[in-house]
């Protein structure tokens, strides 16, 4: 009997932390090529989905965006992002979605084959929506969440809202509260979101006919993460686009960089990461399509 015990406790170990670092972690992932090229920055000219004060239909046309990719430890990244514009407001509707199925469970015991095999997802589904005043921009998101790991299950809902403003000179500031909400039991504990502050000030410099965004980050987690220094830098010339970004902590630090193809009403990128601890390069491949 204390043998079966252990044996479940051990399993149920392996699950939820399995579980809570792809739950938790899914949050601060990169959702587009963009994002992960130049680093999630809340500033003007950076990611809706880290400021939802970002959230613009641009060219007078709803957006459409189609995101697909890997992270960390084999895990797939999958998304879909839709923006307009309605009166006053400008509106987002997105999915996002990311797996891992080769897990395999062993004991301490060792064996050429698993004792078994297992997979884990996360998912969200949100909304969020968008306005100018004369003092800025105010943006706000909510978004279902689920996560799940063999037959496990934990939903939830979490809440982002976000400031923006042009400043002069060309400079533009961006700060968001993200994460904020609440999660069902996993088990017997309940998975925490990583409640993240971010603030950020960005700066456009136009070069012959280059333009340059420039971008300078902080990020503070309120769990036990380590806080995080962004510089990111998008380069526009014609229909080429180029990203870069680094980012820093005590702990690692990553590289990354990006390109980018606009022809017509499509715009194709792709983006890569090199992180100092060797254990992967995360990618992603994004489609922006102008419906109209």
């Amino acid at each position: 009997m204390r043998l079966i015990f252990k044996t479940f406790s051990i399993v149920a170990l392996n699950f939820c932390s399995v579980a809570f670092s792809l739950g938790t972690n899914f949050l601060l992932f990169p959702e587009s090529a963009s994002a992960m090229a130049l680093g999630r920055h809340p500033s003007l000219g950076g990611s809706e989905s880290v400021n939802p004060a970002l959230i613009k239909q641009r060219n007078d046309s709803p957006m459409f965006h189609i995101n697909s990719g890997s992270w960390f430890g084999n895990i797939n990244l999958a998304g879909l992002n839709y923006i307009q514009r309605s009166g006053n407001y400008n509106n987002r509707f997105f999915i996002r979605h990311a797996d891992v199925t080769d897990l395999e469970f062993r004991d301490n015991s060792p064996s050429d084959n698993p004792i078994s095999k297992f997979s884990a997802y996360a998912f969200q589904l949100g909304v969020g929506v968008s306005r100018g005043y004369k003092f800025g921009n105010f943006g706000m998101m909510l978004s279902y969440l689920s996560l799940g790991i063999y037959d496990q299950k934990a939903d939830g809902f979490s809440m982002d809202i976000g400031y923006s403003r042009l400043l002069s000179n060309d400079f533009g500031l961006g700060v968001s509260v993200l994460n904020l909400g609440y999660m069902s039991k996993f088990y017997q504990d309940r998975p925490e979101l990583p409640i993240a502050i971010v603030a950020g000030i960005s700066k456009q410099v136009d070069l012959y006919r280059i333009k340059n965004n420039i971008y300078l980050t902080t990020e503070y987690f309120a769990k036990e993460l380590p806080m995080k220094f962004k510089i990111g830098a998008d380069m526009q010339w014609g229909q080429l686009n180029f990203l870069a970004g680094y980012s820093i902590t005590k702990f690692d630090a990553e590289f990354s960089v990006g390109g980018g193809l606009k022809y017509g009403r499509f715009k194709v990128i792709y983006a890569i990461i090199f992180g100092s601890q060797e254990i992967g390069e995360p990618k992603i491949f994004s489609i922006n399509y102008r419906m109209l």
